[in-house]
């Protein structure tokens, strides 16, 4: 097995590249018996790398032997991801066993002993990991316990978490794509924006919507992104999934149903799919779009939208869209928001809030992208975000 490759893709490196010798994984993975990567089958493991929850062990206990316990944690790290592979090695005294790279961009490592199994998938380059342990000790359990609470940080559903829907060997799967929400910027907008934005929130958040269909539609650079991703800190309670055009003709077929029920375990509010450059789903059934459109609209209000509560966020980059009739029918449309360029009086307000005391550009209509970086020219930074670090405990 080609360990260099797997090392590489988990730092977004090339294979040749002298930081990925250098780096502590590929220690780990040199450090191997031949084949071990591929057929674990040592004296310390009984785990198989395909199935590594140990169908061992829970044979066994069906026999009467042991009960085999599990737990998951999910969060940011606070310590180096070497680190933490390091303290399990310690203090669950397991042995590097496995390592693999998936298609999704995860890097897994998974660890054991003849009593317990540990595998830590490191997400966003090691950034943030999900733990699972596997084991026939109840010492073991309260060691990972301790271990994983104090170096895995949970997410504060307030900065907004998003997934994304992914493809797999085995079908449709949500991953956790880290965090993207950011509070609004309301100065940004202009009043009518900001009166559909605040019916969109409150919408999001009841049990009976006015719509499941929201459509942001306007010219590159007016802030639609921004409204999404504002969104996400408002409805922290949401699921909120991203998926690309091409597969929502797909959304209600029954490949992909296990996936969104996945979704709603995940969070406790109504599960949000975000559709980016959504044209295509929005335009009349003219033109071949029929399919497209039907899965939408039936996803909004048909059963299987109302069983899950799902909701549809879609965005346009089309100034004025020609979008299907279907679309605006009474209690199917939540809202449809128009975000245009800024007045040269809204895009002045902008300007001198970022640079007080300069004189307005301004004499047209202008993006919100326009306006900011015009500031960023003439001087103006923006502000630099300043994470809080939890403190660290001893490990043992």
């Amino acid at each position: 097995m080609d360990y260099r490759k797997i090392v590489a893709r988990h730092l977004g490196l090339h294979p040749q590249d002298p930081k990925v010798e250098a780096h502590p994984l590929m220690k780990l993975a040199l450090d191997l018996p031949e084949g071990r990567g591929v057929e674990i089958g040592s004296p310390h493991s009984s785990v198989d790398p395909h199935n590594w929850h140990g169908a061992k062990w829970y044979a066994e206990a069906l026999r009467g032997g042991l009960p085999v316990q599990s737990a998951e944690w999910d969060g940011n790290l606070v310590v180096p991801s070497q680190r933490l592979i390091d303290v399990c090695k310690e203090v669950l005294k397991l042995n590097f066993v496995y390592l693999y790279h998936t298609q999704t961009g995860t890097t897994k490592v998974v660890l054991s002993n003849d009593q317990s199994a540990v595998m830590i998938s490191l997400r966003e380059k090691a950034k943030s990991a999900y733990c699972t342990m596997t084991t026939i000790s109840e010492e073991d359990l309260q060691r990972g316990r301790q271990l994983f609470d104090r170096m895995l940080m949970p997410d504060d559903p307030r900065k907004g978490i998003v997934f994304v829907l992914a493809t797999t060997m085995n079908g449709y799967t949500i991953r956790r794509l880290g965090l993207a929400g950011t509070p609004i910027e309301r100065s940004n907008y202009s009043q009518q924006v900001l009166e559909d934005y605040d019916h969109v929130v409150k919408d999001f958040q009841t049990e009976s919507p006015c719509g499941r269909l929201v459509i942001l539609s306007g010219e590159p650079g007016t802030g639609k992104t921004y409204l999404v991703r504002s969104f996400l800190t408002e409805v922290p309670k949401a699921a909120f999934i991203l998926i690309p055009p091409h597969i929502v003709q797909d959304l209600a077929g029954p490949d992909i149903l296990p996936a969104l029920t996945q979704a709603k375990d995940e969070m406790s509010g109504p599960i949000i799919l975000v559709i980016e450059d959504a044209d295509s789903c929005l335009v009349p059934r003219e033109d071949g779009s029929i399919n497209t459109i039907s899965s939408l609209l039936n996803l909004g209000d048909g059963i299987m939208g109302s069983i899950l509560d799902i909701r549809i966020l879609t965005t346009t980059n089309a100034h004025k869209i020609k979008m299907d009739p279907a679309t605006r029918r009474e209690g199917r449309l939540c809202r449809h928001m128009q975000v245009d360029a800024l007045s040269p009086e809204e895009a002045t307000n902008v300007y001198q809030r970022l640079l007080p005391g300069q004189k307005s550009p301004f004499k047209e209509p202008t993006t919100l992208a326009k306006v900011y970086g015009k500031a960023r020219r003439e001087g103006w930074e923006p502000p630099k975000a300043t994470p809080a670090k939890p403190e660290m405990k001893a490990y043992l």
